[in-house]
């Protein structure tokens, strides 16, 4: 048994050596860079479609305003959708001087649905769709944000989401200021090495579902290789502890809740739904914690951390010298002979 975890041991080390290196060789050969202008770079003209039915350009905005912040976002963004109350609240405090301009780089957005989004999160700035517009700044990620002076200058621009509070509002105070210089400030970009870490960081998690599982499917008796498939694998867990059906219900509220964040419209009764279906996945998921530990004849306390530690705890008790004791729940038999 002992050697057996070894060279389980051995054999994930393997698998993870290759997949970062692998990894690695992707980050190294590929181009992050943006094409669009640097800081210190003129902002080339360009006109949008807004929501109102009228066309923004950029040489306009600026005959008007001292800065102007261009903001590409998509409607589906999450980190979009949550920077823009601080957009706002920092829009409406200097609407005099600055103007905020978000524009929907996603060709899949219509005029129509930036109209809704707009109305549904309460938006004032104008908001419109780039049309191909924007092409030439190369735009990698959403949400990116360009801030640009009256002379046309990027004085900064990052990529991401405005994730910090007040950050947002700090910069755009910095360059309203009658202390600042105009000297522009460097960029912030998505590090390669953030990538890497979130792929090596998904990668490892599906190591610890596959090989998790495949330990205690084996245990208890089931085909390892089921694990291989994540609904299956989700319901035969399930079936190991408690009842696969239940699994599946589980899953199933799951994928509703993620299709509603994903595809529903803003509005009250997909939310209520969106918390609903997620409320009862988390409901038959907690006991399936306590009933897996048990089956393994674990206390409560390993349930506690296969609650808080999903992938990890399962893949901890598969390659441990827990023993599979049986289905947790008793026989109606059983039951009734005590």
């Amino acid at each position: 048994m002992i050697m057996k975890i070894k060279n389980l041991k051995k054999g994930v080390c393997l698998v993870l050596a290759v997949l970062l290196l692998t990894a690695l060789s992707a980050t190294a050969f590929a181009d992050s860079k943006q094409t669009g202008p640097e800081p210190g770079d003129p902002m080339p003209d360009f006109t949008v479609s807004l929501t109102d039915g009228t066309n923004a350009a950029l040489s306009e905005l600026l005959k008007e305003k001292d800065l102007v912040v261009l903001n590409v976002f998509a409607t589906w963004c999450g980190p979009c959708e949550n920077e823009f109350p601080e957009m706002e609240k920092s829009y409406q405090a200097h609407s005099d001087r600055m103007v905020i301009l978000s524009v929907s780089g996603d060709p899949n957005d219509s005029l129509e649905m930036v109209a809704d989004y707009k109305d549904g999160h309460g938006l004032s700035f104008p908001m419109g769709v780039s049309g191909g517009a924007l092409d030439f700044l190369g735009v990698n990620a959403f949400p990116t944000t360009y801030f640009i002076d009256r002379s046309g200058t990027v004085l900064f621009y990052k990529v991401g989401a405005f994730i910090v509070q007040g950050d947002f509002e700090d910069k755009v105070s910095t360059f309203l200021s009658s202390d600042f210089d105009g000297s522009p400030l460097a960029a912030e970009k998505v590090s390669p090495f953030r990538n890497l870490f979130l792929l090596a960081a998904c990668l490892l998690c599906a190591l610890l579902f596959v090989i998790g599982r495949w330990r205690l499917f084996r245990k208890a008796g089931k085909p390892g290789w089921l694990s291989l498939i994540p609904v299956v694998a989700t319901c035969q867990e399930f079936s190991i502890c408690w009842k696969g059906w239940v699994g599946l219900v589980s899953l199933l509220c799951q994928a509703g809740a993620a299709a509603i964040a994903l595809f529903a419209s803003n509005s009250n009764g997909s939310f209520l739904l969106l918390i609903a279906l997620q409320l009862a996945a988390l409901i038959l998921g907690v006991p399936e914690n306590f009933k897996l530990a048990k089956a393994y004849g674990k206390g409560a306390g390993y349930g506690v951390l296969l609650l808080l530690f999903h992938h990890l705890g399962r893949f901890v008790l598969g390659v441990s010298k827990a023993e599979y004791r049986g289905n947790a729940l008793p026989e109606k038999a059983d039951v009734q002979n005590g």
